[in-house]
């Protein structure tokens, strides 16, 4: 099972997937790991259709901001999502990290 990890900033509550020394936010060191439940709601969204570099092979995907259920928000691609009846405020869930360690989502 594929599990999203973080961290959370003890200071000011800041929460980022990122790998971080210190809290963009505050400049805090201080912390934590913490796994994302994982589900999450379309914020906006594009359906990309022609892509460029490693993701020219996906074209075309949905590209979107997602609001995790804790409230941060990631940039992502939402595979397994109908292209026509994609819409903001659809569920999605994590499904893994890609080759490039970032976060990919699927339909839920």
């Amino acid at each position: 099972m594929n599990i999203l990890k973080g961290k959370k900033c003890n200071q000011c509550s800041f929460l980022m997937l990122e790998p971080s020394f210190a809290c963009p936010n505050c400049g805090n060191d201080s912390l934590v790991e913490m796994e994302f439940k994982g589900t999450a709601t379309i914020y906006t969204y594009t359906v990309v259709n022609v892509g460029f570099g490693h993701l020219a092979a996906k074209a075309p995907y949905v590209l979107a901001i997602v609001e995790l259920e804790e409230g941060l928000k990631v940039l992502t691609i939402v595979e397994e999502a109908n292209l026509q009846t994609v819409a903001i405020g659809d569920k999605v869930k994590f499904k893994h990290l890609d080759e490039r360690q970032e976060p990919i989502f699927q339909a839920a």
